[in-house]
């Protein structure tokens, strides 16, 4: 490929191997003399076991162990993890935290829970075998209804409620006197359907347990191996991390959904049990059940104008749909980026509170965006709400309260201090981009056919990570090389490039000569993982840190090899000159002289080797503006996406093609829940009907128009590179502006609000019910 440099559009280096098939994922790898798990899955949503008889099952051909409840007890494996952030004005001992454990003992608590885990030979003779566990049911009424769930009677015996939390943010007193001076008050019921991750690859586990080292060697695709290590260690196993070697290879997306999972906890265990490898892979139908589902609110909003239609106060009252079990992230999707409910907007005073409640369904947890997609919708909705009742543009109205770009830093109710962005100017671009001034010609022109067309408008700020640590390490063989080992974890963001693309503007690298390893426990000390659109803040400025250590160590060796001093060396381009002279040395001599005993380092070792640190120490906050026009067609509710322009600022962008794609991913899956995408569950039984892709409408090519991508880059002061979390920031623009357009092209029919997914049926029965009520 040759020199890359930063800000470039630089193709993945990782794509023509996968493309060719010659990706490594946990499917594709068998050890000798494995094994084959399955799990049996309870079919009931709410049931007492009474008792669950293995005998015929263990019987059965080819099978060597059926674990249930009872062996997890008596050999103590822990629950799953609950990461449990420090967050003001929380109590996590008022909280009712249900730990999910990975066998049901006395009650199934979902369609889909694990009662045992059969391991074979081969994997139809456990699968056979699981036929013949016997298990005594005696079922209870489900509950599914994420409207129904906070005054549910409660799913655990032992509780009071159904609530897991019960918590406040923001100044109660303000906020009341905000509405109390308000001229206008404009309230509206909103829902962020429940929806499927369904990543091409579906989660598996290998395990393999060496006896004689007491160790084993886990090939699992997961956002976290290093977080991972340390909780089979702590919390599952109770014993030494050093005993865990996790290997992640290839993974085929996770969008927040591969961390933690029993079945890997499940599988692990059993290596150990049977003494073999022991291999397990989810199959779709099950996967669908039994992933953690993302988002399923119900939020109550009010928004306070005066009579000038300015913002005075925010109410959000939110009930969040945990699921059966307290996920082990269950706080990130119900309080994280709770600043994106004020979004870009001035408004004084807010008052939030965030209840979470549980249900006999999939838990939920982080799902592309993780809240902020969530939190986005919810104000982008009431903006366009209030506009309608107050008979303002909703452009306007968003161009009357959006925080202006010489406010920066801009200091918001909940204490977040946003420190740079143009929101106005990424509205104007976009506006620009859709010739919003021709909008009106082409919705006439569309009426004229017999459609309704509509304008959409999402404005996003969020919170991506940028504060902890992330580690990095740059190692040169002999011959010149390059070796980049990372704490990351890639699953399609193409992390690879991004860490190759870095090394070879930094140092002067053909891309050819760079190698990059991930997710790989055993390579590196400690690693930082995945999620929260860190990768290209965190990593990026480890990397950066281990390319400072290689040019100041390989300093110290030109300086040797020409003879000048250290402070004399300076390098540009690959190469060590003596400052003033044409006297220099390449990069890939001096990495082959730091194997020559005469240049060891001062801790005697031989090599051209740097292990960063990078310490974030605040958050940074991508921002955005997506709009699109929106035809209806209303003999068929068929919605279709006509036009489509994003505007992002994400700082420094580091690589123009990865960007892009990040950008249509989060809109792909944005349109995904807004128009089709929607986890359905039977009031009655709880079964899911939603099971397969039959059922579950996914996206396709289709499904969209060209996408427009304009960068309206503003560097964040946050970290040495200026760059802001890209991941996420598309979803969340682009939630609210394709609802919003198709509920513009409804307008007319005098349809104020429609719930998501805005699939063709509801859009049909709502505009013939309109038609009919007038």
């Amino acid at each position: 490929m040759g020199i890359v440099s930063v800000g470039q559009s630089v193709s993945r280096f990782e794509d023509p191997y996968l493309l060719r098939g010659e990706g490594k994922f946990v499917a594709d790898v068998s050890l000798p003399n494995q094994t084959y798990g399955f799990v049996l899955r309870s079919p009931h949503a709410f049931a007492k076991i009474n008792s669950i008889d293995t005998s015929a099952a263990l019987a059965a051909p080819g099978v060597l162990a059926v674990l249930t409840g009872a062996d997890m007890s008596e050999d103590k494996t822990g629950p799953l993890p609950n990461i449990l952030p420090p967050l003001p004005g929380i109590d996590y001992d008022q909280m009712f935290i249900a730990k999910r454990y990975v066998l049901a003992t006395d009650c199934a608590r979902m369609a889909g829970h694990e009662i045992a885990f059969i391991i074979a030979e081969t994997l139809a003779q456990a699968k056979d075998a699981a036929e013949l566990v016997e298990v005594d049911y005696t079922p209870m009424q489900a509950l599914t209804d994420s409207f129904a769930v906070a005054e549910g009677a409660p799913r655990y015996a032992d509780q009071p409620t159904n609530l897991a939390f019960d918590n406040f943010f923001g100044d109660k007193d303000a906020t009341d006197a905000a509405f109390d001076a308000a001229d206008h008050v404009v309230k509206q019921r909103l829902s962020v359907n429940r929806v499927a991750p369904n990543p091409i690859e579906n989660r598996a586990t290998l395990a393999d347990y060496d006896a004689g080292a007491d160790r084993w060697t886990i090939y699992v695709p997961t956002q976290g191996p290093f977080a991972m290590k340390g909780v089979l260690a702590g919390q599952i196993f109770n014993t030494d991390p050093d005993k865990f070697h996790l290997i992640t290879g290839n993974m085929g997306g996770s969008f927040g959904m591969k961390g933690f999972s029993v079945e890997s906890i499940l599988t692990i265990w059993a290596a150990k049990r049977v003494g073999r490898p022991v291999k397990w892979e989810n199959e779709r139908t099950d996967s669908m059940h039994t992933d953690q589902h993302g988002r399923d609110k119900v939020v109550d909003a009010e928004l306070a104008l005066d009579k000038d239609g300015n913002f005075l106060g925010l109410r959000v009252t939110s009930v969040a749909n945990m699921g059966a079990f307290f996920g082990p992230m269950g706080m990130m999707h119900t309080h994280l980026s709770l600043i994106g409910l004020i979004n870009v907007y001035k408004t004084p005073a807010i008052h939030i509170n965030v209840k979470g409640a549980y249900s006999n369904t999939s838990p939920t947890g982080p799902y592309r965006g993780s809240n902020r997609p969530d939190s986005t919708f919810i104000m982008e909705r009431m903006v366009d709400v209030a506009a309608r009742q107050l008979g303002i543009d909703p452009i306007d109205l968003r161009r009357r309260n959006v925080i202006p770009a010489d406010a920066m830093p801009y200091t918001m109710p909940l204490g977040t201090v946003y420190d740079s962005g143009d929101f106005g100017s990424n509205m104007d671009k976009a506006l620009a981009g859709i010739d919003h001034s021709g909008f009106a010609a082409r919705r006439a022109a569309a009426e004229k056919r017999g459609k309704l067309l509509g304008f959409g408008i999402g404005n996003n700020i969020e919170q991506a990570v940028g504060v902890g640590q992330e580690f990095v390490t740059y190692r040169f063989s002999e011959d010149g090389a390059l070796t980049i080992i990372a704490g990351t974890t890639d699953q399609g963001q193409g992390h690879p490039t991004m860490y190759m693309l870095l090394a070879s503007d930094q140092l002067g690298i053909d891309t050819d000569e760079i190698t990059v390893i991930e997710g790989d426990t055993d390579s590196q000390a400690a690693g930082g993982g995945t999620g929260g659109s860190r990768v290209s803040v965190m990593g990026s400025n480890a990397a950066r840190l281990a390319g400072d250590g290689i040019i100041a160590k390989g300093r110290e060796i030109a300086g040797h090899l020409l003879e000048a001093a250290t402070t004399d060396i300076e390098f540009d381009a690959g190469a060590f000159t003596v400052a003033g002279t044409d006297k220099s040395v390449s990069l890939a001599d001096v990495a082959r002289a730091s194997f020559d005993p005469a240049h060891m380092d001062k801790d005697g070792a031989l090599g051209l080797e740097e292990y960063a640190t990078y310490d974030g120490k605040q958050a940074n906050y991508p921002n955005g503006c997506h709009v699109c026009e929106i035809e209806v067609d209303p003999d068929t509710g068929r919605c279709e996406i006509t036009r489509y322009v994003a505007v992002n600022d994400v700082g420094t962008v580091l690589n123009q093609l990865t960007f892009r794609g990040q950008i249509l991913g989060g809109i792909g899956q944005a349109v995904g829940q807004a128009l089709m995408e929607n986890v359905a569950y039977d009031a009655e039984t709880g079964q899911m009907l939603t099971g397969s892709f039959l059922d579950y409408a996914m996206p396709r090519g289709n499904d969209f128009c060209n996408i427009e991508i304009i960068d309206n880059p503003h560097p964040t002061g946050s970290n040495p590179l200026g760059a802001k979390g890209a991941g996420e920031v598309g979803c969340a623009c682009s939630m609210p502006a394709v609802v919003n357009g198709v509920l513009d092209a409804l307008a007319p029919l005098g349809i104020p609000h429609l719930d998501m997914p805005l699939t063709a049926d509801k859009v049909w029965a709502a505009i013939r019910a309109a038609k009919k009520a007038a």
